[in-house]
Parts: C-alpha cells; sequence; structure tokens
C-alpha cells in the first residue's frame, strides 16, 4: 500500500477457479462483465494478476468504446512477457495505464494459451481469434462467449479521488 493512494482490483476474486484452456491462437480476449469502476475514473492500472495454466506469452490490454459505435480503442497494453511459473503471477507493469470509469480489461495470447476460463452463466466476454490490430479493433471481429478467464488488474487513485 502507498500512503495516500487507494488500491483496488477489478476482475475475479479467486484466481484459481479457471479450469479450461482454448486453442485459438492468436486470441484476444476483452471482459465486458467487470469494467472499471466509476471510483478508478482518472486512476491508473499498476499491475495486473492471472493464472497461468502454461508458460506461455501474454499481454495485458485496456480497452474502451470508440467514439464510432464501430470499433474498441486500445488506451494500454502491457509488454508481451512470458509467466514466471504456473499458477497466480503478478506482474508489475513498465509504465502504469491511466484508466477512466467503463474502461474494459482484456489479454492477448499471441500463441498458445496461458490463462484458463471457466464457463459462467450470464457471463460476457469478447473473444477474437485474430491478430491485434492498432490502436483500434473492430467490433465485427468478436464474437461473445461465458467464459471467465482468470485475471484481475490493480488500479490506484489518490486518495482525495475517493
Amino acid at each position: 500500500a502507498m500512503e495516500g493512494m487507494h488500491i483496488d482490483s477489478v476482475g475475479v476474486r479467486n484466481l484459481a477457479q479457471g479450469d479450461t484452456l482454448v486453442d485459438y491462437s492468436p486470441l484476444i480476449v476483452i471482459e465486458t462483465t467487470f469494467k472499471i469502476p466509476r471510483q478508478a475514473d482518472g486512476g491508473e492500472v499498476f499491475a495486473w494478476e492471472f493464472y497461468a495454466e502454461q508458460l506461455n506469452p501474454v499481454k495485458l490490454l485496456i480497452v474502451r468504446d470508440a467514439n464510432d459505435g464501430e470499433h474498441y480503442e486500445i488506451v494500454g497494453e502491457s509488454e508481451t512477457f512470458v509467466p514466471a511459473h504456473k499458477g497466480i503471477n503478478r506482474h508489475i507493469l513498465r509504465e502504469p495505464i491511466p484508466v477512466a470509469f467503463k474502461d474494459m480489461v482484456g489479454l492477448v495470447q499471441p500463441g498458445q494459451a496461458t490463462v484458463p476460463f471457466r464457463k459462467v452463466v450470464g457471463w460476457k466476454t469478447l473473444i477474437s481469434a485474430r491478430p491485434l490490430q492498432r490502436p483500434f479493433i473492430p467490433r465485427d471481429r468478436f464474437a461473445m462467449y461465458g467464459w471467465r478467464y482468470s485475471m484481475r488488474v490493480l488500479w490506484r487513485v489518490k486518495e482525495e479521488r475517493i
């Protein structure tokens, strides 16, 4: 914890609940059920945690709805890296990603699967098995699945903003 900062997370609470890997490659995942909350608006994502079932490259994405209604805009991403070990991993970002209310969290698995998911009724996750485009990703590249990925981001804001 940092003095004068409020720190919280967005994403699943129990990272070990994922039970399935998918072979789509490359894979882009955008979480729509959990979004950056109002109290994090103007703050930053400084780390992310995920469960690694395999030791393959992965990266974090932060996206938001683009003004045109046809794209998602990438507002930040981590570097691509290989998890340190199987199980729960925490990755501190080299540069924090500024976030706004309703931004969405995602991940990219450029090759083989790394992060597992669990099927959850009523869950809404966008999945695309196409290469990542920057800075805008067409919405029509995604399908909606009830897959909850084993990941979460850590965000912070200065206490006076809460």
